[in-house]
């Protein structure tokens, strides 16, 4: 507003929300960055639909920076006073560029009686780095082919500068040798606060630096991603946790920084992670856990015992991974209720055992029951094979997935605390023609979603879907390349589901009538990697009363490659099963 603007007279002042999201949705424009240091400058965002359902479709990239919350005043430029003596001096132990959150957390300390505030929306999959708003000139380029990585090098700036002065060392360690270097120095020290944080944060680097350059001689030509993606997920899913935000990238450096600076504050030791992630990734390389090799890592950074207990957990934890049943009530051919659930009984992929389970009633309780009938069938087979059963995937069809919750169901345990309840869609287990031609395309279209590593959905809101003739066009012409997640409720149908799920292997919904906005879309953030296995989570977390965040208002369709692959074996090599039980007369 300037001197001459009135009070709730728009026409008089300045939309600077509306000019921010105009530039972002611009195509041309390939990120805007928003500097707003006014009184109640928090006022100045966009609403989050006029960049999720913009000109960009929410491929858009906008970064704001705030002087002030929508409640404040903002004093004397202090703002913007402190941002340019900021740019000018940079940030010690920082990247070479200066992100928004970064600067936010600098300027916080500097400001004083206002909140400083920010606010990003990245839609765009494919940008090289994220908004920044200067180069850090305080950054010391790093060795491109350096072992440690930007959490390191940030923690043992900090905690090297919280030394004393009269006891500054001549630089901050980087690698092994500076790092040994280091150490043995700060042994030296009186003890102090500042002086063990010191040497934690030596530790830190040297079980980081040595694990990366071990797992390269060891692995060889067997270190890739997508190896590297699964060992981390696996990690994440035993420890019930997710990284505190996203990787830079996928790459051994990237990863063993965040583990370890970065670990559970219930451990006093960023070993039992990293020992649990090399011997997860070592499975999946088929190395030999018995190597001496790998023991001999174990002892150069003092980590014998936590490579034992991961090697234990981690075997046991493969076998029960390995088995999973499958059930399908994709047999009725109205789209709803089945007589009968379908149950394949797996093991590492292969087919173990296939039975179908008559419904007592055709409705959702003869469902629950002819579930519970093949639970116990796969729970013999289990007990059997001296392995536990963990995972429950369910098929269901598109109507019936808008209005049943498998999880829940259960008659003396909910499924969902007993397994990882996951869910399909059961039309790609018996594919018209139709589907069948586009599956290569579905295909694909998750090995791109794998592949990422952000979020990789693309929100669709009620004017998207409204319309269905062109939206059927704008799938057909393949705009949208991940997976498809629904802001709204509203005209949500099977129809929908079907047209979506056609070229898709991954859907979210919201399960309340408010929907899902898109100020809650960050929320996926963090939990990404952990997926579909921690939505389940986020349930079992609210069913005990505990916080779930907005993760649990969601609900998911994950068809992933292995689920994929056995729709494939299903069509091809699987053959009907008798019922186990018989009709009555």
């Amino acid at each position: 507003m300037g001197a001459d603007s009135v009070e709730d007279a728009t026409e008089r002042a300045v939309n600077v929300g509306e000019l921010l999201a105009a530039a972002a949705n611009k195509p041309s424009i390939p990120s805007v960055l928003g500097i707003v240091d006014t009184c109640h400058a928090a006022g100045a965002l966009p609403p989050g639909q006029d960049l999720v359902a913009g000109a960009g479709n929410g491929r858009s990239r906008l970064a704001v920076l705030m002087a002030s919350s929508v409640h404040q005043q903002a004093v004397d430029l202090s703002f913007s006073r402190a941002l340019a003596d900021l740019i000018r001096k940079g940030v010690p132990g920082a990247g070479p560029l200066l992100g928004v959150g970064e600067v936010q957390r600098e300027l916080c300390r500097s400001v004083i009686g206002q909140d400083v505030t920010v606010s990003q929306h990245d839609g765009d999959p494919f940008a090289a780095e994220p908004v920044w708003v200067s180069r850090n000139l305080r950054h010391q380029d790093a060795d491109p082919g350096g072992l440690l990585g930007q959490l390191g090098r940030e923690e043992l700036a900090e905690a090297f500068g919280t030394l004393p002065e009269e006891l500054a060392f001549p630089g901050i360690p980087h690698d092994a040798k500076s790092g040994f270097d280091s150490l043995a120095a700060l042994k030296g020290l009186v003890q102090s606060t500042a002086r063990d944080r010191a040497i934690v944060a030596v530790d830190c680097l040297l079980t980081s630096v040595r694990t990366v350059s071990f797992l390269r001689d060891w692995l060889g030509g067997e270190l890739t991603t997508a190896r590297l993606r699964h060992a981390l997920r696996a990690l994440m899913a035993s420890e019930h946790r997710t990284l505190a935000s996203p990787l830079p990238e996928f790459t051994d450096v990237a990863i063993l920084d965040r583990l370890a600076f970065d670990f559970p504050m219930t451990r006093n030791s960023c070993r039992p992670s990293v020992a649990e992630f090399v011997v997860r990734l070592a499975l999946v390389a088929g190395m030999d856990l018995a190597d001496p090799a790998l023991h001999t890592w174990a002892r150069s950074v003092h980590a014998q015992q936590e490579l034992n207990d991961a090697v234990t957990k981690a075997l046991a934890d493969r076998g029960d991974q390995q088995l999973r049943l499958a059930v399908s009530l994709g047999s009725s051919l109205t789209g709803g209720w089945p007589e009968a659930v379908n149950a394949w009984l797996l093991q590492d992929g292969q087919l173990l055992d296939r039975q179908d389970f008559d419904c007592p009633t055709v409705d959702r309780r003869g469902a629950e029951a002819a579930i519970e009938a093949a639970a116990i069938w796969a729970e013999e087979h289990a007990e059997a094979l001296g392995r536990r059963l963990r995972r429950l995937d369910v098929a269901l069809p598109s109507g019936v997935l808008l209005k049943w919750r498998p999880e829940e169901a259960g008659e003396s345990l909910r499924f969902g605390v007993q397994y990882d309840v996951v869910l399909h869609w059961s039309r790609r287990l018996a594919p018209d023609p139709v589907l069948r031609r586009i599956q290569g395309a579905v295909n694909e279209r998750w090995e791109e979603i794998a592949a990422c590593t952000g979020v990789p959905v693309d929100w669709l809101d009620d004017t998207d879907t409204a319309d269905r003739l062109p939206l059927q066009g704008q799938l057909r012409d393949g705009r949208y390349r991940r997976g498809i997640g629904l802001m709204h409720r509203t005209g949500l149908d099977d129809q929908l589901m079907e047209m979506l799920l056609s070229y898709t292997p991954v859907l979210l919904w919201p399960q309340g009538a408010e929907g899902f906005p898109a100020d809650r879309h960050d929320c996926l953030e963090p939990h990404w990697l952990t997926m579909p296995e921690g939505l389940g989570h986020a349930y079992q977390r609210r069913w005990r009363g505990e916080d779930a965040g907005h993760l649990a208002e969601l609900r998911a369709v994950w068809d992933d490659r292995e689920w994929l692959s056995f729709c494939r074996l299903v069509r091809t090599t699987v053959p009907p099963a008798q019922n186990t039980i018989k009709e009555s007369s």
